[in-house]
């Protein structure tokens, strides 16, 4: 062995040595994906005997959680199985005693390598289990991953597609990359749908074992549907533009780890560069080389001429803008129609300026070329924008489905109306079919279908007293309220986990209060709550939606506990069974 091998032996024995002893902290780490907002990862510490995980908890005070004995890191196909912890206990119940409802507290495992870059934290598969991915110092990067060049393809299309009604349902797919064993991502796709115009549709799916899902949905018109997928600390957000009878696929990198947080990485498919092109242009609009704003601020709108003439001059900016932009066509023609909508979504006294007659007429004068387009766009903005076209006496497709969008809502709202000019067969059928559905509903409701199916009809309480007139009726009983919807997966899955909590506390006097409303199919609902032990109200939607603002829920699932003397203790939006739990055994015992 010559002089200098063993000089270079030497040096690497000296840093093996050295890095044996280091310490490596990681101070706030990144997160590429995680789904738990309350389990936040503060530290991590790396030596040679052991890795400590600095958690922190963020509850509510009296909740209770749980590590499991059987958690664990991975990294590079390898498992480094918990040890120890301090501050609170493994394999049992800690309760959050805190008026803040933090709880710090530190994890132990076996001793990750000290060259480590990323690792996962596992407590178990299950769905409900804590699970955190791709846990690394905040000055690294997770690389990217290859995305298939199909995926880049620039497939624009040719324009907007043609607005008519097709019955045949639309498909769209979900494939990922850097998907890991348990994360068991959950995506929702928002579109409209014509059974009620007015509330856009949330469907769920999760993901498979190979990070996989397909979804087929009933749009029956080209629109723009909305992808969001829940990951911490952002979501990330993209739309496609899918027509029936299309298909489209979107390519989800899991640990794609960049400034914005989109596990959104790639389309191929119908229209496959829409989405790519209005996410730019969604950004540019926010920077210097988005269109000019209007001379005139909004906080100085005191009148219908100055309206207008924010209307107008915010519309010939948005026309130079997209005139001068290099988005894909079909995106350019949706950014020309922006004035048809959003100019209209004001609120406080420009929105009551902009329901006068002068105004109205303006809209009527100066937009109603929209309707004549055949292209039109469709998304979420329609059913809200079309009560201007709904006046107009116009004629043909376009001026069918904004009276169809209009007036249908209203209806299903409980007001008498007659029916409006609907021209087109297939759009005047599902109006007929959709109207009859509710009054049989509402008929079907007030004869009384079963001894726990009740009915409260807008002409005894107003929907302001709704949620009292209900909680009235079990005074003197703990009770748990529930809003739900029979197309809420989410909702139908708490229903389920439930049934085991039921049965425990059966010996209680509890009373499980479901409220719906004709968002839900009435056949479905009546159907699925043969199975569910509880008291049920279908509701109207100004109703249910008077209750949803009291209980200040934000989405369905909602749960609210209210004490045997009417207090209400907890209210929570999204099914948690461990936090529900608690909250409701508290309120128990808080009582007696």
């Amino acid at each position: 062995m010559n002089k200098k091998t063993i000089i270079t032996a030497l040096l690497a024995l000296v840093a093996m040595a050295g890095l044996a002893k280091k310490t490596i902290v990681w101070e706030n780490p990144s997160v590429a994906y995680s789904a738990i907002p309350y389990f936040e990862i503060q530290k991590v510490e790396m030596t040679k005997e052991k890795t400590a995980m600095y958690v922190r908890m963020e509850l509510f005070p009296g909740f209770r959680f749980r590590i499991s004995k059987d958690s664990y890191l991975q990294t590079n196909g390898k498992q480094y199985s918990i040890i120890g912890s301090d501050s609170i206990p493994l394999g049992g119940d800690y309760i959050i005693l805190d008026d803040t409802g933090r709880k710090d507290f530190i994890l132990y495992f076996k001793p990750l390598p000290l060259d480590t870059k990323e690792f996962d934290f596992i407590e178990g598969l299950a769905k409900r289990d804590y699970k955190v991915f791709g846990i690394h110092d905040k000055d690294y990067t997770m690389p990217p991953a290859s995305v298939p060049t199909e995926y880049m393809a620039d497939d624009d299309g040719e324009g907007l597609a043609e607005l008519k009604f097709d019955a045949t349902p639309a498909t769209i797919h979900f494939k990922s990359l850097n998907y890991r064993k348990g994360m068991n991502t959950e995506i929702r796709v928002q579109y409209v749908d014509l059974k009620n115009p007015a509330k856009p549709m949330d469907i769920y799916t999760n993901l498979n074992d190979d990070g996989e899902a397909s979804l087929s949905l009933p749009i029956c018109l080209p629109q723009i549907v909305w992808i969001v997928i829940t990951n911490i600390p952002r979501s990330s957000m993209w739309c496609v533009y899918i027509s029936p009878g299309k298909e489209v696929t979107v390519l989800v990198d899991m640990l794609h780890d960049d400034s914005e947080a989109n596990k959104i990485v790639g389309v191929k498919g119908y229209y496959a560069k829409f989405g790519k092109d209005w996410y730019q242009s969604a950004h540019d609009e926010e920077t210097e080389s988005g269109p000019q704003k209007p001379s005139i601020k909004k906080e100085d709108i005191h009148d219908v001429q100055t309206l207008m003439r924010y209307c107008d001059e915010e519309r010939e900016n948005y026309d130079k803008w997209v005139k001068n932009s290099d988005y894909c066509k079909a995106v350019k023609e949706y950014l020309t129609q922006f004035a048809y909508s959003p100019l209209f979504m004001f609120e406080g006294e420009q929105d009551s300026l902009s329901r006068t007659k002068e105004f109205t007429d303006y809209v009527l004068k100066n937009y109603i070329g929209n309707l004549y387009k055949k292209n039109i766009v469709f998304n979420n903005e329609f059913p809200r924008a079309s009560k201007y076209y709904a006046m107009a006496d116009a004629r043909g497709f376009n001026a069918d489905l904004a009276r169809y969008c209009f007036y249908l809502p209203q209806v299903l709202d409980s007001k008498q109306l007659e029916k409006p000019l609907i021209e087109d067969k297939n759009l005047s059928d599902l109006y007929d079919k959709y109207v009859a559905e509710y009054q049989a509903t509402v008929a079907a409701n007030k004869q009384g279908l079963a001894d726990n199916i009740y009915y409260l009809d807008m002409t005894d309480v107003a929907p302001e007293n709704t949620l009292q007139t209900i909680l009235d009726k079990y005074k003197g009983k703990t009770i748990l309220v529930d809003i739900w919807a029979t197309w809420c997966g989410p909702c139908k899955f708490g229903h389920e986990k439930m049934k085991p909590l039921k049965e425990e506390l059966s010996d209680k006097d509890i009373v499980y209060v479901y409220l719906t409303s004709q968002t839900s199919k009435y056949d479905e609902w009546k159907q699925y709550i043969a199975d569910i032990s509880g008291e049920h109200y279908f509701l109207t939607q100004e109703q249910l939606y008077t209750v949803f603002q009291q209980l200040q829920g934000t989405g369905y699932p909602t749960y609210a506990i209210y004490t045997p003397d009417g207090e209400k203790t907890f209210a929570i939006s999204g099914f948690n069974l461990e936090i529900i739990t608690e909250a409701l055994k508290k309120a128990i015992n808080d009582n007696k």
